[in-house]
């Protein structure tokens, strides 16, 4: 008999290398694996209209999928609603509270709000089961169903030897210190908070700061590197050539401006985390949930943080190597399969 077929639905799936771990994970053991990723393929016009447009498009093409269980990926709701509307069976991964967030960052009316609310607490209470990435938010969410924690650390092959590094390449000795950010540049992940940082970090001698990355913010990133000589701003690099960057640097940094749902991210959902953990690299972080294993602060003491290690007065622990998707959450992706298809009384 042949193994069930699961469909790992991701919006932005080749943004989120989770959906792509998952689909990994299931093909190895055993299991039919599909993997859907949006075309968005409206991309003029204004933006509200554009997302509208391709989320109903996203919506019919979810629809459309046969599968015997699909995993879902919470970011955004509204495109899965088809699931549990046709009595779908379904994992409900949630990889943050986005409906909350976005009303943050674009200041979204309150009914707005609620409407996107009610559809997420629909969505996991139609679930077979809730995944989410990190310990905090299980706490908050285990009303619903029963809820498993899934880590978002990286896969064992994105750790390799670095034949040759990038500060290496550069030659830049070593003994200047370099804090780098490595993410999308917005407001949401605190890239604004790096200006600061670079203003302080310029009287320093002997550091650097590196910025990798894109986004809204490219134009502030694009002054400040162009202003201070010990700013480097790289641009977009593919995840897949990071290493020689990461095993270059000697802090990594997590900008988070303070919110009320900055409990729910740690070292277990922010995958850039595990991937400076994963080459040695202590973290600097701000606005998140405590760890032993970085340095968090308010967002207002975050440069003043980064001058007081780039000058020797402060160090972050020393950071755990060993936490990777092989180790720490594959045999559950596993177990939350099985019990599923028990539930729903599939047989392989």
């Amino acid at each position: 008999m042949s193994k069930p077929t699961i469909t790992i639905l991701s919006y932005h799936l080749w943004r989120h290398t989770r959906a792509l771990k998952l689909a990994y994970t299931l093909a190895k053991y055993g299991y039919n694996v599909k993997v859907w990723g949006s075309r968005t393929p409206i991309n003029k016009g204004p933006r509200i209209i554009r997302n509208i447009l391709n989320y109903l498009i996203a919506f019919f093409e979810v629809a459309s999928i046969k599968s015997n269980i699909y995993w879902v990926e919470n970011i955004p709701d509204i495109v899965y609603l088809s699931l549990p509307l046709l009595g779908r069976k379904y994992v409900y991964d949630r990889r943050s509270p986005w409906a909350r967030e976005v009303s943050i960052e674009f200041n979204m009316p309150h009914p707005l709000l609620k409407v996107i609310e009610s559809i997420e607490r629909y969505m996991m209470k139609k679930a077979l089961t809730t995944i989410v990435v990190s310990t905090p938010m299980k706490y908050e969410y285990e009303r619903y169903n029963n809820v498993y924690v899934i880590p978002n650390y990286p896969e064992k092959s994105f750790v390799k030897e670095v034949k040759v590094t990038m500060r290496e390449k550069l030659d830049i000795p070593s003994n200047i210190k370099i804090f780098g950010f490595i993410g999308k540049l917005s407001r949401m992940e605190g890239a604004d908070l790096l200006a600061e940082v670079a203003m302080k970090l310029s009287d320093i001698e002997n550091v650097e700061l590196w910025i990798i990355g894109d986004g809204p913010l490219r134009n502030m990133v694009k002054r400040v590197s162009e202003k201070f000589d010990n700013i480097k701003w790289f641009g977009w690099i593919d995840r897949r050539n990071l290493p020689p960057y990461i095993a270059s640097l000697d802090y990594g940094l997590v900008p988070r401006h303070k919110n009320p749902y900055g409990i729910f991210y740690n070292h277990e959902g922010i995958a850039k985390i595990g991937e400076y953990f994963a080459y040695g690299k202590p973290v600097i972080a701000s606005g998140i949930a405590p760890s032993p294993y970085y340095i968090v602060v308010d967002p207002e003491e975050f440069a003043d943080t980064v001058v007081k290690v780039a000058k020797g007065k402060l160090e972050p622990p020393k950071p755990p190597r060993n936490l990777l998707w092989e180790t720490a959450s594959e045999a559950t992706v596993k177990t939350v399969i099985e019990e599923c298809l028990n539930k729903i009384r599939v047989k392989y």
